[in-house]
């Protein structure tokens, strides 16, 4: 049970050491938005910000469709010095083109502290196969180690049961393993769980790691 660490529950204001994100992040930085239905980034700057909430707009066209209030998102911000990951969800959608949207933002950490727990946070599709469960359990990805993920999900899950999880990666990369929950949070709306991998093939350990290699020089 103490292998694999789900995020603290901190406040916003209280992860900077007295810098929150209100000071930090300043109306017009540059920033990366990911739903975690899509495989790439997209460009976006700051338009309005709260204590908690960033209002975004993206640089680009884009032709999807799927964004939705409730949705999760990463965030990745960087500074002259550092880099932040704040992942939060979709309070309102303000238009499509460009794609503007106010997100209410969860948590946020550096990156120093990310590697510090070999932790990276993304915003990933993922599956979940249940012993007994004819349909498979939908969840999303919040943050992934070699050691474990943390996912968002609507459904209440046993913490008895060994299951299958297989996580999207990109467009061509799929992992799957097996693991077991070895936390469980209840938040508003959804369920929140530390999932600890116990079994995984030699091939999709090696994608695991090609995966978080790359996180890890793309954020240098």
């Amino acid at each position: 049970m103490s292998k694999y660490n789900l995020d603290e529950k901190t406040g916003i204001a209280s992860l900077f050491t007295g810098k929150n994100l209100n000071r930090m992040v300043k109306v017009g930085s540059t920033l990366e938005i990911k739903h975690f239905k899509m495989f790439e980034y997209l460009n976006a700057y700051v338009v309005d910000k709260t204590e908690n909430t960033l209002k975004m707009a993206t640089k680009e066209l884009i032709q999807e469709t799927f964004f939705f209030p409730g949705d999760h998102v990463a965030v990745n911000y960087s500074d002259s010095k550092e880099l932040y990951v704040i992942t939060g969800e979709i309070k309102t959608i303000h238009s499509m083109s460009p794609l503007e949207l106010t997100v209410t933002t969860n948590h946020v950490e550096k990156l120093k502290d990310l590697r510090k727990y070999e932790r990276y946070y993304v915003s990933l599709m993922a599956n979940i196969n249940i012993p007994g469960l004819v349909n498979r359990v939908f969840a999303v990805v919040k943050n992934l180690s070699t050691g474990g993920i943390k996912v968002n999900c609507s459904e209440y899950l046993s913490t008895e049961e060994t299951m299958e999880i297989e996580v999207v990666l990109d467009r061509t990369n799929k992992m799957t393993f097996t693991g077991a929950i070895v936390r469980r949070e209840k938040c508003k709306g959804y369920f929140e769980y530390g999932i600890e991998i116990r079994g995984i093939s030699e091939s999709n350990l090696k994608c695991l790691h090609h995966y978080i290699n790359w996180l890890s020089s793309d954020y240098r």
